[in-house]
């Protein structure tokens, strides 16, 4: 364990976000020929049938099959979901353009995401014992995947149930115009929140293996966490997005008492951490006053 003044914790903090930021402008860069594929992979859901299409066929089919003569009766016939594709449409002369570059700088956030989560490892490490240091080997290749799997979560679920709540208003008289910016802020804002929920674990772990966080205050503040969470999801209007928001980050804290009692050290547990070793006598000191 390493003991620094304010002011030099304060350089270490500038080192580290200079140290990001710039890492993040040239992922920015990298990316730029990414966007095509980034747009393409957000608006699938645009360009294929609903979720909900997809379960209820999969489920009359089912039926079907295991009981043909109770489908028959109640003339139960599955057919396979529509494709009613949707296009995105723009109204200012430069708005695609500045849409890709939102998409350029959150693509290049998260292909930074690991050298940040590193130098992110490496501002707290000097408050931790040797012992506690060797989680770097674990801490990197879990914050990068738990930020992928939120993502992943993200786009394979959530995304799609959003987008096929919203075209389920569609009728003769109502049809969607979505605008470009609009959808795609959206997604990305999502899809950033996610990406940082799926960390809530690691994040209280690092805090309980420096001594702030321990696993009998994460447990009485289970209520506080579902109002956390509860505020978190109500800046998004729509009820099944708020759902989409609360219950996973809710569950993100319950994993996370899980995770801080299993590996967060004496510190989460209330103890007292392992003496570091007494200096060794080299005889070099100077000698006692008589």
């Amino acid at each position: 364990m390493t003991t620094m003044s304010f002011m030099e914790h304060l350089e270490e903090l500038r080192r580290r976000l200079i140290i990001c930021v710039v890492a993040v402008i040239i992922c920015m860069a990298v990316s730029w020929p990414l966007v095509p594929t980034v747009q393409q992979f957000i608006t699938r859901p645009l360009q294929e049938p609903s979720v909900t299409q997809k379960w209820t066929y999969v489920l009359e089919s089912w039926a079907t099959q295991k009981f043909p003569d109770l489908a028959h009766r109640v003339g139960l016939k599955p057919e396979p979901p529509k494709v009613n594709p949707h296009r995105l449409n723009y109204m200012a002369p430069l708005e695609p353009f500045f849409v890709q570059m939102k998409i350029t700088m959150i693509t290049g956030l998260a292909l930074a995401f690991p050298l940040i989560l590193y130098q992110m490892w490496l501002f707290f490490a000097p408050a931790l014992y040797p012992k506690e240091k060797k989680i770097i080997y674990y801490f990197l290749p879990v914050g990068t995947i738990a930020f992928v799997l939120g993502d992943f979560f993200f786009l394979k679920l959530v995304w799609p149930l959003i987008i096929s709540f919203s075209m389920r208003y569609e009728s003769e008289f109502l049809f969607s115009m979505l605008n470009l910016t609009q959808f795609v802020n959206f997604c990305l804002r999502l899809l950033l929140l996610f990406g940082l929920i799926f960390e809530l674990p690691l994040i209280l772990l690092i805090l309980a293996r420096v001594g702030i966080v321990r696993v009998e205050t994460l447990r009485r503040q289970r209520r506080v966490a579902i109002l956390v969470s509860a505020v978190v999801a109500a800046f998004h209007a729509d009820v099944l997005t708020m759902a989409a928001i609360a219950i996973p980050l809710y569950g993100m804290y319950e994993l996370s008492i899980v995770t801080v009692r299993l590996f967060g050290g004496p510190h989460s547990r209330g103890q007292d951490p392992e003496p570091a070793p007494a200096p060794v006598e080299t005889g070099l000191g100077s000698p006692p006053a008589s």
